[in-house]
């Protein structure tokens, strides 16, 4: 959930360097504004594939950039939908 002024192609920016090297991808694939959502807020949904080019993409190294990410996201002031 993020201010609806807060343009989404800056959020998947934020994405975009906070996850690093190990980004291969990351696509916009929802924006809900609705009855569910706190009015003047919009939910935001982001697919994010990652890949190593140097061997296995272990969960360490996977959990280590999501987290990064979501730091990044909050930064910006999102908060992650329950």
């Amino acid at each position: 959930l993020v201010d609806d002024a807060v343009p989404a192609a800056s959020m998947q920016a934020a994405v975009e360097k906070a996850a690093g090297k190990l980004l291969e991808s990351v696509k916009l694939f929802d924006v809900y504004k609705g009855e569910q959502i706190a009015a003047g807020m919009k939910s935001v949904s982001f697919s994010i594939r990652m890949r190593s080019h140097e061997g296995t993409l272990t969960d360490e190294q996977a959990d280590a950039a999501m987290k990064r990410v979501l730091k990044t996201l909050k930064e910006h002031g999102a908060t992650l939908r329950a």
